[in-house]
């Protein structure tokens, strides 16, 4: 009997959804309103209109800039600032990960990639964890480091790579680390490739029963 998929923890909440969606549409309000009050003035500047709807190029009162130009400067600010918002939810809502046997699929704004976790080259990687300044721009580090499984199919030798923290910063559940080192284990390699994967199955297990480690 196949064990069923395993909904790897890290997606979104479903309070975490709400929030983005609450924060993106408030906003886009206040970007509208932005507009709107952006187009009065830039109305209310122009001495006259060609029959295009574009003015002949007035300057802005005190700008030293044509109204044209401020609109199109307007208009490409407001269509970034728009993707931004449609990025971010976006990404909060198709980030998954699922593990389906032993392949692991990720996905995320621009798509998704699989690989056998038993067959493909495993391996644990890190990177450093930064969070958000609160005295201040910018972000700072916490001093800790996020482990990731990294995992190469070796016909593309394509990567496919799995934040092992969840959207609240703390690893993956037990059973779901466990899951990814059975995978890992399932297959049958050889040379190297071997002793990586072995390390690496080694590794989530720790990761997973090792109080210590949890912590990190």
């Amino acid at each position: 009997m196949l064990n069923p998929p395993v909904h790897l923890s890290v997606n979104a909440s479903t309070g975490q959804k709400v929030t983005v969606s609450v924060v993106a549409f408030l906003f886009l309000a206040v970007l509208g309103g932005i507009t709107g009050v952006a187009a009065l003035v830039l109305r209310g500047s122009e001495p006259g209109r060609s029959s295009s709807g574009f003015t002949d190029s007035p300057a802005v009162a005190g700008s030293g800039f044509p109204v044209n130009a401020v609109q199109m400067i307007f208009i490409v600010i407001a269509v970034l600032m728009v993707g931004f918002v449609a990025t971010m939810v976006l990404g909060t809502y198709r980030r998954r990960a699922i593990l389906n046997g032993t392949v692991l699929e990720v996905r995320g704004l621009l798509g998704a990639r699989q690989a056998d976790l038993a067959t493909a080259r495993v391996w644990i990687d890190s990177e450093p964890e930064y969070v958000r300044n609160p005295h201040g721009e910018g972000t700072i580090p916490t001093g800790r480091r996020v482990p990731h499984l990294v995992a190469e199919n070796p016909e593309s030798r394509r990567k496919i790579r799995l934040r092992l923290h969840s959207m609240g910063r703390t690893l993956l559940p037990p059973h779901e680390l466990s899951a990814l080192a059975a995978a890992v284990e399932s297959g049958e390699r050889a040379g190297p490739e071997a002793s990586q994967a072995a390390n690496t199955a080694t590794l989530l297990r720790r990761l997973a029963d090792d109080p210590i480690a949890r912590l990190l």
